[in-house]
This record gives structure tokens, sequence and C-alpha cells, in this order.
């Protein structure tokens, strides 16, 4: 294919218009919005008997104040109480999965929200010490016990807590230093506020420190994005998440609270995001994939020099444990069978807890079928290559014949340089890196036979 001059960061308009519209991001294989209601023939827990390892993440939905960009699933209130009760319907759900999974180690655990620390020191202590009597909990070296905090509501204090008790991995929600950006979105946030945090963590022995930043929120440009990067570049995080802004107030209502005119355009949101990864590479960042950045003695990043980086619904992660259990309002829980999800709203999730110990309500169960095409969607993004040889051990088919239609999918993205092949495998491109969603949802069945009412965010 015959391309025109390159308009932004080596990208051509003609690109940017085939392949930067919508695409699953694919924390999952098949995507969340496939799940189906849970019936009695669905029961993919009943693989956590069979395991060597277990992650676990637990949902705490509390926030003192709402962020008018926030798509999560969270409650915003100043009553204590709420989360107090919710913990006791979560350790709950905890015992539920007592008989259900197998006695082995938890080699990584995320708080998420929300805000997880919301939770009083006291509940915190709590919530540790009643999964502890539950899961096999084991902090120290060789496990991963990260948190996700509020720089502006985090005490100094709390952090001691939080080392007692095992983490060893804090992620701070900076999202922009520019002060016109934070009003535009009701969170302000001073770089001095997220210094003393960073400082006082490293010196407290969190071997890992990552700030969640957003470009293409409204009133941003690259000037304040650059300046944004600076500063966050003087405080040196081990890892970056740089987070594109989806815009989707019909779903979700806090964005209906900011000014559509004060929004970035598609082209200048490119732009960010192309400025953004100079930017860091420059300063020494190792980007790892779509939206993730590692220094390169961070673990993240030895993971993907080592070939062993995985995806998870946090994203690009080490995860190496063989099923993850999810705990709490809207969680999501992954074994070798498939998934399940909880319920979303808090009233629901708590009603079903009290009476019936669990509150999942739809799922997945994986076929062979599946586990192939998860593994090979996992390949690309993860390691931006497919090996073609294993698919064939894998279905004893020739690679080009189980595949063909989806090679009739890849045709474009072979003309223009975004991939090639061997006899022996697929390799995603420098340029490639950009849309290797699109080509990992060539391998997606359902993507390309089911409708769905999904809105997935775009690529760039």
């Amino acid at each position: 294919m015959q391309e025109t001059k390159s308009t932004i960061g080596g990208l051509s308009e003609q690109l940017l218009s085939r392949y930067s519209g919508p695409c699953p991001r694919y924390t999952s294989y098949p995507t969340a919005d496939r799940f189906k209601p849970l019936d009695g023939s669905i029961k993919p827990w009943d693989a956590l008997k069979n395991i060597r390892s277990l992650s676990l993440y637990v949902h705490i939905p509390f926030c003192r104040s709402l962020c008018y960009f926030c798509a999560c699933n969270k409650v915003i209130t100043s009553q204590y109480g709420l989360a107090s009760s919710y913990l006791d319907n979560l350790l709950q759900e905890a015992r539920w999965y007592r008989d259900k999974v197998a006695q082995v180690p938890v080699t990584q655990l995320h708080l998420g929200g929300g805000t997880p620390t919301f939770l009083s020191d006291g509940d915190m202590r709590r919530l540790m010490e009643g999964l502890g009597e539950i899961f096999d909990l084991r902090p120290g070296d060789g496990v991963e016990y990260s948190i996700e905090a509020d720089p502006r509501t985090l005490e100094l204090e709390t952090l001691d807590t939080l080392r007692e008790l095992g983490f060893n991995r804090l992620s701070l929600g900076v999202q922009d230093f520019d002060i016109e950006v934070q009003r535009s979105i009701n969170r302000i946030c001073s770089a001095d506020q997220v210094t003393e945090l960073t400082v006082a963590a490293r010196e407290r022995g969190f071997e890992s420190i990552s700030y969640d930043l957003i470009y293409g929120l409204p009133k941003q440009n690259l000037s304040s994005l650059h300046s944004t990067l600076d500063k966050v570049l003087n405080l040196q995080p081990d890892r970056i998440a740089l987070y594109h802004y989806a815009h989707l107030p019909h779903r979700f209502k806090a964005q209906r609270l900011i000014n559509t005119e004060l929004i970035p355009s598609a082209t200048e949101k490119v732009a960010m995001q192309l400025a953004a990864v100079e930017h860091l590479g420059q300063a020494g960042y190792e980007f790892l994939g779509m939206d993730h950045f590692a220094r390169p003695g961070d673990e993240l990043a030895k993971a993907a020099h080592a070939g062993m980086l995985q995806r998870n619904f946090q994203g690009y992660t080490l995860m190496p444990a063989d099923a993850l259990v999810g705990l709490g309002a809207s969680a999501i829980s992954y074994s070798r069978n498939g998934f399940w999800q909880n319920l979303h709203r808090l009233k629901e999730y708590t009603q079903a807890v009290t009476e019936r110990g669990n509150a999942s309500c739809r799922g997945w169960l994986m076929s062979d079928e599946d586990k192939l095409r998860q593994w090979v969607i996992t390949e690309l993004m993860c390691r931006l290559s497919l090996d073609k040889t294993e698919v064939e051990r894998r279905t004893g088919v020739p690679f080009n014949q189980y595949f063909f239609q989806e090679l009739k999918r890849l045709e474009p993205m072979f003309e223009d340089g975004l991939i090639y092949q061997d006899e022996k495998k697929i390799t995603v491109t420098e340029q490639g890196r950009w849309f290797v969603r699109n080509v990992a949802s060539a391998f997606d069945i359902y993507l390309h036979s089911q409708q769905t009412d999904a809105q997935y965010s775009r690529v760039l």
C-alpha cells in the first residue's frame, strides 16, 4: 500500500485512520463483555483446587470526593461506616473460597478501587489478617503486594502500616500536575504532596513506586503534558502507567460534568501519546507496550526482557500465579477453566454475599479453542511475536491452514509494515507496537462472529 507523508510521530494519516479506532485492550480473552449469566453448568472456580500459586485482587470502591474523569466502580461517601460493613461482607466472601482453593502461596496481591487507602489503618489490618486466615499470605522477597493510593489523602502513618503488613509496591494516582487541568477534573493534587509520599515510601522500603498518568484530559496540551512529565521524571518512579482518557458520558455520569469543548482533539491526543513515549524514552524508561513504562531495573522491565510479561485486568503484570481470585464488588476472577465476575452495585453485592456467600453473577467457561486463542493473543500483546510451530504443536494442524481467516485479516497489516512473518513466526514491528491490539484482534473469534454493545477504547 502506498503511504502519504507521515504527519504525527512517523504515523501517516492512513495508518491512523485505519487502525487508531476502538479495539479491545485484551486484559482477558474472551473480553469481559462476552461473559454470560452464571448457571449450574458454569463453575470455573472448580479449577482452583488444582493450582500451585495464587494471585488475589481486592476491590475497595470508596472515595472521599468525585473525580470527573473516573470510570471505575466507585462509591463517593464521607460515611466511614459503609466501608467497615463492606469489609465484613468482603471477608465473608473470602471465606466462601476456603474449601474451593488449594492452600498455595499468594505470589501477588493487589488492592484497587476506588481508593483502597480509604480504609482506616485498623481496618486495613483487619482485612489482611482476615485474608491471612483463608489464603497463604507470605509477604517478603519474591512476591508483589501492591496498593493504589490517592496522594491527596494518604497519611505517612498509613505507609508505616502498609509496610508492616507486607506491601512492597505503591501506585499513586497523579493524573496531571497542571492546576488548570486538575480543576477541570475536580482533582487538585500538588507536586509537593506526591514528592513527600514518594520520598517517605522509599525511606520505608517500598521496592517499587508507580504513578498513574492520563493524557487527553480537558485543558491538556503538549506543553502542559511535557511540564507534568518533567516533574514526574524528577521523582523517578519505578513504573509509569500513561492511560488514554476515554470520554463516555453516556456510561459514566461523572464525565457529564466535564466541558467537552475543553477536551483535546483526536489528533492532539495522538500527538500527546507519541510525545510522551519519546519524552520518557529519552529519560531512560522502557516502553513495555500500550500504556506501561518502567525503569530498566524494575521487575516489570526485567520480566519483559525475559519474555515473562502477562496481562490481567490491571494491564501488564508479572502475574506468575496459576489463578486470580477477585474479591469485592465488580471484581473478576480467573482460573484455567474460565472467568467469573461479581455484581457491581454495592447493595446487590452485599445482599448476594449475605444470602449465598459469594456475589458472582456472570462468567465464562473456557473451551480448548478459547485457551488456544488466549495464548495466541497473550503472546502477541506481551512478547510481540507468535511462534507458528508452537501453534502447530498444540493443534496438530499447519498454522496457515488453522488460521487461514486470521491471516486474511492480517494481510493489510503485513502490507502496512506493522507485522512480518517467516516460516516459524509472526513478529510485530516497531511501528506495529502502536497497533498491537489490532494485530491481536485478528485472532478474536468472538469479535468477528458476534455482535456486542461494548464500546472499546481507541487504540490511539
